[in-house]
């Protein structure tokens, strides 16, 4: 081989070795990123808490309608806003999303509420439980093949499911809702051809009006009770845009059984927030969780394996 040749196969591999570093440092952000919006979500329990005073549709309100301008902010600085225009013309589009949107309304509501009520740790099984319901899911609207293991995983979930109800002498419908809600508005986005951060943006649009009109209606509500439920009420937004906009990037630059994995650091620390805010759990109902995160083992377990 000449010189021209050797020179060339040593622009390649330098070219290769630049690509990977590139690709190493993306994930590290993109874990990084991910970490970030799992733990404030994760802990954002202890902070709705503070506003318990709130009739939950009011810091919904407010959560969404402070978080839009800073998703709008964002769209615009990385060139979506365009695509969000166009999606507006499409009407097939926006009816999915309208869909979409009231499912994650109920979703929101849901969470607010299960927090208010002291069932923060019901509202963490929720969304334990949510990964699980979407592959069945999967397998019914999409046609998409479930391992054993995740047959396993679903089991063990409903089993979960039946042990909470025994002991409590009813179904934990608030978990149910959520991850129910969550687990149809991802089969629902799945099917709309726009971005994640395109989608996001016409939901929170799009429920904007109604609630902005529930708050005219009601003189403000207890936004201008006191400066202090006022400021906790604009800091709702904290704990939806920016970690928001943190999943996106994360998703972005991470694979989807990588993202699936971390994503259990959500409802993990929604159940110690749950535990640090003195919710009594029974014996059996932990005995439940406990089935259920055997449940959420097997179901990593077969993402991580077959990456």
């Amino acid at each position: 081989m000449g010189k021209r040749g050797r020179a060339s196969v040593k622009r390649r591999r330098s070219l290769t070795d630049t690509a990977n570093l590139n690709t190493e440092k993306d994930a590290r952000r993109g874990v990084l990123f991910a970490l970030w919006a799992f733990v404030i979500w994760g802990f954002s329990p202890l902070f709705f808490a503070l506003v318990n005073h709130v009739p939950p549709l009011e810091v919904v309100s407010h959560r969404i309608l402070w978080s839009l301008p800073v998703i709008a902010v964002y769209a615009i600085a990385t060139g979506r806003w365009q695509r969000f225009r166009q999606a507006g013309r499409e009407r097939r589009t926006m009816l999915a999303l309208v869909t979409a949107t009231a499912f994650i309304s109920v979703n929101w509501f849901g969470f607010i509420y299960a927090i208010q009520i002291g069932q923060t740790a019901q509202a963490s099984f929720g969304y334990y439980i949510y990964p699980i319901i979407a592959v069945l899911i999967g397998a019914a609207v999409f046609r998409e093949r479930i391992t054993g293991l995740q047959w396993a995983a679903a089991g063990l979930a409903t089993t979960g499911v039946l042990m909470i109800a025994m002991d409590r002498g009813t179904l934990p419908w608030i978990a149910l809702i959520v991850a129910g809600t969550f687990a149809v508005y991802g089969v629902i986005r799945k099917t709309i051809p726009v971005g994640p951060l395109v989608g996001v943006l016409w939901e929170l649009t799009l429920v904007s009006g109604p609630l902005f009109a529930y708050l005219w209606f009601v003189g403000g509500g207890a936004f201008f009770a006191d400066t202090r439920t006022a400021l906790l009420l604009i800091g709702c937004s904290l704990f939806t845009g920016i970690p928001l906009v943190m999943y996106v990037e994360a998703a972005k630059r991470l694979n989807f059984s990588t993202v699936g994995v971390l994503f259990y650091i959500n409802p993990t620390l929604q159940f110690v927030s749950a535990l640090i805010m003195g919710e009594v759990l029974s014996l059996p109902v932990l005995a439940a969780f406990g089935v259920i995160w055997a449940g959420v083992a097997l179901y990593c377990y077969d993402l991580l394996r077959r990456r």
